[in-house]
């Protein structure tokens, strides 16, 4: 796309505040919600986004596009996503990547100063997932058969109920300061 081609796309969808570099990537001074869309691709390259980047309930199977800056929550949940690869390395309160087919983590921000929601995927590890979450993770409902690749530090509380993981695995867990809600599929 070209600069007016952008500017005719930002504005359609009521985009305001934005400022686009040299090279066609936006800058937005606020909040861009583009769900709901029926979008198979997010068509610019946004850089910065310092409020809300909601892309959530489209049909989006890669995250070309998305900003490398979430000032405050990314929303990509409602997807057919298949892994994180051009998501945004920070995030200011909330990373939700839920509901989607996510086979892996690859791609995910190392750090998260909110909450961290990949539930409802088709994980079987949480191999990439980011090192430090200041919120809740929640990672239920997916096809975890071990709890390797946890983050190292999650202020709040790991859910991790559906998922098929065995009894050893849960018992070596236990003994973390982290405190782990695991449950099985009756509950």
């Amino acid at each position: 796309m070209n600069k007016q081609e952008i500017e005719a796309w930002l504005n359609q969808l009521g985009i305001e505040k934005y400022s686009i570099t040299g090279d066609g990537q936006v800058d937005v001074d606020g909040t861009v919600d583009i769900s709901f869309k029926d979008l198979t691709e997010i068509p610019v390259q946004f850089g910065t986004v310092k409020g809300d980047f909601n892309c959530s309930n489209n049909q989006l199977e890669t995250l070309k596009g998305a900003p490398t800056t979430v000032g405050v929550a990314f929303f990509c949940h409602e997807n057919l996503l298949i892994s994180l690869e051009g998501a945004p390395q920070t995030v200011g309160t909330a990373f939700v990547c839920s509901s989607n087919i996510l086979t892996t983590l690859q791609g995910a921000p190392k750090v998260v100063n909110g909450s961290f929601n990949c539930s409802g995927n088709l994980l079987t590890s949480l191999e990439n997932a980011p090192e430090s979450v200041n919120g809740v993770s929640d990672c239920t409902d997916n096809r975890l058969t071990t709890l390797e690749g946890i983050p190292k530090y999650i202020k709040r509380v790991l859910y991790c109920s559906g998922n098929p993981i065995p009894q050893d695995i849960i018992v070596k867990y236990q003994g973390l300061s982290l405190f782990v809600i695991i449950g099985d599929e009756d509950e």
